[in-house]
């Protein structure tokens, strides 16, 4: 039963994939405004590749959605949000750096930026990170390496960029933080049982680091940014660092004892 399960969910993953795939090829222009056709056309295949993974978590009860203490499990959450907030260019905009010159279009970018955590989150959270977890359950250090896997193969999927003619060296940066990002938004969804949770973080995270480039013009990336990025950053790091080595140590007590009762049976 449980590899029937896992057959289809990975047969619908494959269609979900191919959908946006095809759609994304879409030459299609619907308005005249280059601005916000590129949104439009970005967004369409991830909201339609979206719903199509949370109708799937909901069919298999899979959908992790839990809003019972809340309060508490935000309150976990606080360097987590604060590495999400960092992300925005607040002090380049306050001192004219950068500027946002199309205001026009902020729902349809945030829509757009809802729709990359709408999908990704479900993916990459919601489906590769729990199965990984799954599958390592039993093993020595098996949170560990559940957590590194899954942030390894969001971290890879940003590669693709490169088809979309991104440049080297700013597609391996991108890389990189979308290795500690997945990690922080992996214990995230581990800690609050929410996957809601992700989607608003990742939502956010990409609004604040792509709102200059999308819609204005400038340098985000100041000094203010930078001293924000690392002082949050490095507190999210040790904060996630810490649940990650209280979890592991839990399933590994875990599962020594299921060991030790299972040769004295």
């Amino acid at each position: 039963m449980k590899k029937l399960k896992v057959s289809k969910l990975f047969a619908y993953v494959f269609l979900a994939v191919a959908v946006a795939a095809v759609a994304l090829s879409l030459s299609l222009d619907f308005c005249s405004d280059e601005t916000a056709n590129t949104l439009i056309k970005s967004t369409l295949p991830r909201v339609t590749t979206g719903v199509f993974l949370l109708v799937l978590l909901l069919s298999l009860k899979q959908l992790q959605s839990d809003f019972s203490r809340f309060g508490k499990k935000m309150l976990w959450c606080v360097p987590c949000l604060l590495t999400v907030v960092a992300n925005f260019p607040f002090s380049a905009l306050a001192s004219h750096t950068a500027t946002v010159n199309r205001a026009n279009l902020i729902w349809l970018f945030a829509l757009e930026c809802f729709s990359v955590g709408l999908m990704e989150e479900l993916f990459f959270r919601g489906i590769v990170h729990n199965f990984v977890k799954s599958k390592l359950a039993n093993k020595t250090n098996g949170y560990f390496w559940s957590v590194i896997t899954s942030s390894a193969l969001f971290a890879v999927w940003h590669l693709l960029n490169l088809l979309d003619g991104a440049g080297v060296g700013a597609t391996l940066l991108q890389t990189g933080y979308s290795f500690l990002i997945g990690a922080m938004l992996a214990v995230t969804l581990d800690k609050t049982k929410n996957v809601w949770i992700c989607v608003v973080f990742h939502t956010l995270f990409n609004f604040g680091g792509n709102l200059v480039e999308t819609l204005g013009q400038g340098t985000p990336w100041d000094a203010g940014f930078w001293i924000a990025t690392a002082l949050c950053g490095t507190l999210c790091c040790a904060h996630v660092v810490l649940e990650i080595c209280k979890r592991n140590k839990t399933q590994n007590l875990n599962s020594q004892t299921e060991n030790n009762t299972k040769q004295t049976v």
